[in-house]
């Protein structure tokens, strides 16, 4: 029986300047999947995943905002309707069953590394570089990564780059906490952000 884990696997990135190369015309997969972090959407282009998103995010009633619950369906069909705004143009086929077994091997132990593609601003890419290199075991604050990138005061804009994150925990927002080391927020929610950063670890403050 394999055994689960929530801890990230190792990524490697290749970054899209998404100013400077067009979607259109390329074609992606993507699909729907139950996982030990609840339903995710996962969606591969080029070999690379370039997205992995909570699903289950408001229905569940972890909406950070406090916004009212979404029934499945349309919680899904938002994550579709997010992916093909990120990738104007580009050919999209839903595979369920590729979904599930590229999340089934995302959380098995040892699983080694993923390849990740981010498209984004070169703004957002910074980021998300940036997030990278904060090591499992350890937090960051907002100023702290604002500083990473060069951009010392910029902790909202920061915040604003990892609300787009493309690809839920496998770039780790979640190591993000407030210069007090409050957990702050967490697009998938402060109790899957209290998850994952227990399984690294950290109890949150």
């Amino acid at each position: 029986m394999r055994k689960i884990d929530i801890v990230p696997p190792t990524v490697r990135a290749r970054l899209e300047d998404r100013d400077r190369t067009p979607a259109r015309g390329r074609s992606l997969t993507a699909g729907f999947a139950s996982s030990p972090l609840g339903r995710l959407m996962l969606a591969e282009v080029d070999g690379a995943l370039c997205r992995v998103g909570y699903v289950d995010s408001r229905e569940r009633g972890h909406d950070p905002r406090g916004r009212p619950a979404l029934e499945a369906d349309e919680a899904e069909n938002r994550q579709w309707q997010r992916l093909a705004r990120r990738w104007p143009g580009a050919r999209l086929e839903r595979d369920d069953e590729w979904a599930q077994g590229r999340a089934d091997g995302l959380f098995s132990s040892g699983g080694g590394s993923v390849d990740v593609l981010l498209r984004g601003t070169a703004f957002q890419l910074a980021v998300w570089k940036a997030l990278l290199g904060v090591p499992a075991g350890s937090t960051e604050s907002y100023g702290g990564l604002a500083q990473r990138v060069r951009k010392p005061g910029a902790s909202r804009a920061v915040g604003g780059a990892m609300n787009a994150n493309p690809v839920a925990w496998l770039v780790p927002c979640h190591r993000i906490v407030a210069g007090d080391g409050g957990l702050c927020g967490y697009g998938g929610g402060l109790s899957r952000k209290r998850r994952l950063l227990a399984a690294e670890g950290i109890a949150a403050a």
